[in-house]
Parts: C-alpha cells; sequence; structure tokens
C-alpha cells in the first residue's frame, strides 16, 4: 500500500558491516545545550497547553512538589516526586521562554546546588537513598548546559567522588539497584566534558551493583501477565530486604516486570556496552524493544503494564510514567548509537501513546492507558496490581508518580529533534522547530524546519546564514516510505546513508530551502493475537467511540474525571480494506477528538461474541466471515482518542 513516485539513490558508505561492527562504545550524536532548539508551530502550541495546564501550576495544588518539598528544604516529600518535576518543568520553561517556571525550576536547582556539603553529599539530609539523587542529576546537567559556569561540573565531581567512596560501604539497593543505569547517563555527561578516567572506575562500580538488564533483554524470562511468575503478597520491602533464595528472587521478579524500571532499562545495556565493550551489552541495546514488544506489546506502541507487564492483551493498560521514561530511553538510544529506529518508535510513542493520556487541556492525565479503552471509570479492572480508578483522567489517579513525571515528555521529545554530529547537524525527529549552532568551520547556523507533520508529509528546511559554511545534514530516513528531495526546487538523486540516516554534504549559501516530501500511504499492522491495527507513518490510527466528561471528584480544573463512551465499540476490521485519506484544518490542539487534523476512512462490520468483561473489552474474537453490511469507519489518530478501538478483530466478507 506504498506509493513510490521518486525513489533517491540511496549510498551505502561502509560496505556490508552488520551494525553491530559498525556502532562504537561512544556516543555518535549528542544533544544539543538546552536553549538552542526552539518549538514552532502545533508543537509550540502543545508546549504553551502544558504550561498552561497542570504541568504549570502543579505546586499550588499537589503538595509534594511544592513550597514544603523535602528538596526545596522543606519537610514535605523528600524522595522521587520533586526531582521528577524539576526533570520536566525546567526545559519546558526554557522552551516556552516561561519566566515564573523558570524562576520556580530554578529553585529546585539552586537549593540542590547549595545543599551540597564537604563530602560532596547533597540532597534532603534525611533521605541517604541513592535512587532520587539519579533523577535530580538530569536536570542538572539539562541546567549545566545552559548555564556554562562549570558549577555544576564541579558539583558532579565532588558528588561522584562520594559515590565512589561510598559505594562499597552503602551499595545500590532496592529502586537503586534496579536503575543504577540512571547514574551513568550524568555519570558519562561529565566524562565526556572531562575525560577523567576516574569517573569509567565509577561507572564500573555501579554497573556491577545494577541488575543485568543485559541478560534480561537478550532472553526475556517473563513472557505473559506477571501474575503467572509474581506472588503480589510477598511484594513489600520487608519480605524482599531479606537475605534468603525467595526473597531475592521475589525481588528480582518484581524488579524485572515493573513497567516504569523496564522503559527506563532499555538504555541501560547501551551504557554497560560503553564500559565493557561486550557484543552482549550491543546485541542488548539493539534489540531491546523489540524483545519485550514480542511478549507484551499493543498496536500503540507500548509494552503493557499495568503496573507490571501483562501480556498482548489489549485491554491492558500501561502506566505513564512508562510512556515517558520509554521515550527518554529511545531518545537516549537514538543520539547515542545514531541508528535511526529508535527514531521510528519514538516518533510514535509521542504521537499516540503520549498525548493519549493526557486530556486536551493539560489539566488531567491518567495513570493507565489501554489500547482498546471503551470506557475511563472507578472500578475493578483485569489490572496486574492497580487500583480501581488507575484509567479515570485526573489530578492524582492510582498513584502520583506519574502526577510528578509526565511533564518531561514533550520538553524532552522536543530536545531531541535535532542532535550535533561532529561534522554537522542531524534532524533526528520531524516536528515544527528551529535549530540554532555552529558549524565546525565556525560560521553560525540557523535552520528553520516548515512542517504540519506527522498530520502532513511535507518537510522544509529554511538555512539562515550569514555567510556560506560546509557542514553534512543528516536527516533520519522515515520506516518504509520513499521520498522526493528538492534543493532550491532542484531534485536531489544521491544521498549517503549510515543506520537509517541520510546526510547530504555541501556548502550551504543564505536562503537555500530544502523539501523533503514523504510519500506515505495507511497500512494494516497483524498482531499476533489475531488483530489489526491502521497506521500512516507515525500515526496509528483508532476508532473513536464519543466522549462523556463526567466529573466525580475533586475541584476544577484539576478535578478528576470519568469517561463513558457514546457510540458502540464491537467493530471489527475488514482484512483486505481499503483506505481513504482526509485531511481537516491543524487546529490548536491537534489531539482533540472533536477536530482531529486528519482522518483515515476504512471497511469494518459489527462483530460478534465480543462481550464486555471487567469494564474493558474482552478478548478479541477470532477471525470471523460476517454478513453483515460493511460500513465506513472514520478513524481518527489515536493519541485524540480517548475512549477508542485500535486493534481490531479480523472481518472477512462473505459479499
Amino acid at each position: 500500500m506504498l506509493l513510490v513516485l521518486f525513489s533517491p539513490k540511496i549510498s551505502k558508505g561502509l560496505g556490508a558491516r552488520s551494525m553491530e561492527s559498525r556502532l562504537e562504545a561512544r556516543a555518535r550524536f549528542s544533544p544539543l545545550p538546552l536553549g538552542t532548539i526552539e518549538p514552532s508551530g502545533w508543537l509550540k502550541n502543545q508546549l504553551n497547553l502544558q504550561a498552561s495546564g497542570l504541568s504549570g501550576f502543579l505546586p499550588e495544588i499537589f503538595n509534594d512538589v511544592g513550597q514544603g518539598s523535602g528538596w526545596l528544604g522543606g519537610e514535605g516529600e523528600n524522595w522521587e516526586r520533586g526531582p521528577y518535576y524539576v526533570d520536566g518543568l525546567l526545559p519546558l520553561a526554557v522552551l516556552t521562554k516561561n519566566s515564573r517556571l523558570y524562576e520556580y525550576a530554578d529553585r529546585f536547582i539552586q537549593w540542590s546546588l547549595n545543599s551540597q556539603d564537604k563530602s560532596g553529599f547533597f540532597g534532603p539530609q534525611e533521605n541517604p537513598d541513592w535512587w532520587p539523587r539519579m533523577v535530580m542529576l538530569k536536570p542538572l546537567t539539562l541546567y549545566g548546559d545552559l548555564d556554562q559556569s562549570g558549577k555544576v561540573e564541579e558539583f558532579l565531581t565532588n558528588y561522584f567522588k562520594y559515590q565512589l567512596n561510598n559505594l562499597d560501604g552503602q551499595p545500590l539497593y532496592r529502586w537503586a539497584r534496579a536503575r543504577g543505569f540512571e547514574n551513568l547517563v550524568s555519570l558519562f555527561w561529565l566524562y565526556e566534558k572531562t575525560n577523567a578516567s576516574w569517573l569509567l572506575e565509577l561507572a564500573e562500580k555501579i554497573r556491577e551493583q545494577t541488575l543485568d538488564w543485559s541478560e534480561y533483554f537478550l532472553n526475556p524470562p517473563y513472557k505473559t501477565n506477571t501474575k503467572h511468575y509474581l506472588d503480589f503478597k510477598k511484594v513489600n520491602w520487608e519480605y524482599m530486604d531479606r537475605d534468603d533464595p525467595d526473597a531475592k528472587k521475589v525481588f528480582k521478579t518484581f524488579m524485572y516486570t515493573h513497567v516504569v524500571n523496564v522503559a527506563m532499562a532499555l538504555k541501560a545495556p547501551w551504557y554497560f556496552y560503553r564500559l565493557t565493550k561486550s557484543t552482549k551489552d550491543l546485541k542488548a541495546a539493539l534489540n531491546g524493544y523489540e524483545a519485550i514488544m514480542e511478549y507484551h506489546g499493543t498496536a500503540n506502541y507500548l509494552f503493557t503494564g499495568d503496573e507490571h507487564l501483562a501480556g498482548l492483551n489489549p485491554s491492558q493498560g500501561t502506566e505513564l510514567c512508562a510512556v515517558v521514561e520509554l521515550m527518554y530511553s529511545l531518545e537516549n538510544l537514538l543520539s547515542q548509537t545514531g541508528v535511526s529506529k529508535y527514531g521510528d518508535f519514538l516518533e510514535k510513542i509521542a504521537y499516540n501513546a503520549l498525548p493519549a493520556a493526557i486530556s486536551p487541556d493539560f489539566w488531567s492525565h491518567q495513570y493507565d492507558q489501554q489500547t482498546n479503552q471503551i470506557s475511563c471509570t472507578i472500578g475493578k479492572r483485569d489490572w496486574t496490581n492497580n487500583d480501581i480508578d488507575a484509567n479515570i483522567f485526573g489530578l492524582e489517579p492510582n498513584y502520583g508518580c506519574c502526577t510528578a513525571n509526565f511533564h518531561q515528555g514533550w520538553p524532552k521529545f522536543t530536545l531531541s529533534l535535532w542532535l550535533k554530529a561532529e561534522d554537522g547537524i542531524v534532524l533526528s525527529l520531524y516536528a515544527p522547530s528551529t535549530v540554532s549552532f555552529v558549524a565546525p568551520s565556525g560560521e553560525k547556523v540557523v535552520i528553520a524546519m516548515d512542517t504540519e507533520y506527522p498530520f502532513n508529509d511535507k518537510v522544509k528546511l529554511k538555512f539562515k546564514l550569514n555567510q556560506p559554511a560546509q557542514f553534512k545534514l543528516y536527516f533520519r530516513q522515515l520506516a518504509g516510505a520513499s521520498f522526493i528531495l528538492k534543493l532550491n526546487g532542484e531534485e536531489v538523486t544521491e544521498v549517503f546513508n549510515e543506520n537509517g540516516f541520510l546526510s547530504l554534504l555541501r556548502t550551504w549559501k543564505p536562503q537555500d530551502e530544502l523539501v523533503i516530501q514523504w510519500m506515505i500511504e495507511p497500512c494494516l499492522r497483524r498482531f499476533a493475537n489475531d488483530s489489526l491495527s491502521v497506521e500512516r507513518g507515525p500515526l496509528v490510527f483508532a476508532l473513536p467511540l464519543g466522549e462523556r466528561w463526567v466529573k466525580v471528584r475533586g475541584i476544577t480544573p484539576s478535578a478528576d474525571y470519568e469517561l463513558s463512551p457514546q457510540k458502540s465499540w464491537q467493530w471489527g476490521m475488514l482484512e483486505n480494506t481499503a483506505f481513504e485519506v482526509e485531511y481537516q484544518k491543524l487546529t490548536l490542539q491537534p489531539f482533540n477528538s472533536d477536530s482531529p487534523p486528519i482522518i483515515v476512512k476504512a471497511s469494518g462490520a459489527m462483530v460478534e461474541n465480543w462481550p464486555e468483561e471487567n469494564l474493558s473489552a474482552g478478548k478479541i474474537p477470532k477471525p470471523q466471515l460476517t454478513k453483515r453490511e460493511l460500513k465506513e469507519l472514520e478513524l481518527i489518530p489515536y493519541g485524540a482518542a480517548k475512549l477508542r478501538i485500535a486493534q481490531f478483530p479480523i472481518i472477512i466478507s462473505k459479499r
């Protein structure tokens, strides 16, 4: 179903060697400093909506990140929620140029910097846990790129020396033992600036104390719902801290199936590989995501986890923390490895799963989202271990970690649109934006990306230079898509390819214009559990069920809402359906069921024997012949349909 009008000649510069042999244990690309990428168009609107919603006013209504936070010197929550919040708030404030938000984020940053004692330890003194400090290190490195005074480098040097001196006597434990790789992200940030060899000694110590995620992703041990592997009655720290074989087994099973851990850990094998140069670690880094998706993946490109891995049923949920942490892992892998598929996966999650779990006004969010979601109501669903309100939209449904953490999604995605290469600039993700950078020869360059992607397929790059500059422009090849490439109106017929990144090396001139016209058509994706989904490029499409929002508790605008369907949901998809694409005006909020910017029309029919089970769509029925009249189904972007069917039973028409 792919329409190919023109396919430029793509040259492979590295012969027939495998992808594994081409990757070095160092970052291929690197993030640009905070402030060098500016969003525009629909993406700028999305960030502004976020800033004017829950993200921008959370301290006033959520005490855990408010004035009394332990990470502001108060007596309130002193674990992970303050660090989670500032990790998203700082880039959001800079990207939206919101001085009020920046001032609040800066309070967290300055308090953390000033809290460091002579030993190098920092943060709330009464909580020595390694884990929340790993989180706070991330916004501190962002601030370090922004500040450029060297203060953060000195701070991290002192803290990492403290870790080196104390990890033997106080090893990683509990969450930190599962998530030690998060420490490595910031550690390598400092190493790339200083080349201090003792940092690698510390990195190896952290690796040794962290769970073996490489082996985990090479040979996934949990292939069905976690309920088959874990006795949740034993899931408590009093038991899991015990030094006996069963307690250790329960601890590992708990940590290895916890969906947020898995999402975070996808980047772990790469950072291990940077230390070990091991083929095992590299293979795990390159194949980890697909390995988990094989056993737990659904049409929204998430693996289920409510809040532990839950198998292939699209009525199981996925925690919002896992969405944004999966994005962050893929952002790391994209820049570190320079392998284009991570950009494909990242766009699919950002343009589908992320907006699906957040209300259009950004004042409420879900804890769990379901790929097939027929209602969002308080009641017992077949979660692995979540509560009755896990999929309603609200301030703090089920648990408040996502309330503190979801803010990083769009801002960090924006920071990954463009990356730095030694010989030029990398267009890694497609969304309207402008990047400013210095070419290898020293000239200042500004490139504006004018596009309505992913709702439209044209990408226009406008170059602004005071004088000509030679550098290489990399841009990511979209998986499965052909394209027309024009430079100043003239077709370009040859480009260079490495790991899915195409490149042009030339002396760029003021007012140059490069147009990439992608050729993208809708297609069907088949799942092992006898279901179909509809995709078009990075967008997954779903049948909207209508949404009746009813406030059930709380104070507007940050109240809790139940959503009820207004239409029937038991629809199947014709296995050989044709598609029709209809474009509509791009509005301020494209992820809204009332005004979707693109509609895909397909054929389907009502199906038999698909009951509701525990307030959710039951197991998808097997492919079935139907005598029913085929109907035209109008599908909208998954992220816009809060109630939806996105994985359809297969219909075979007798007509």
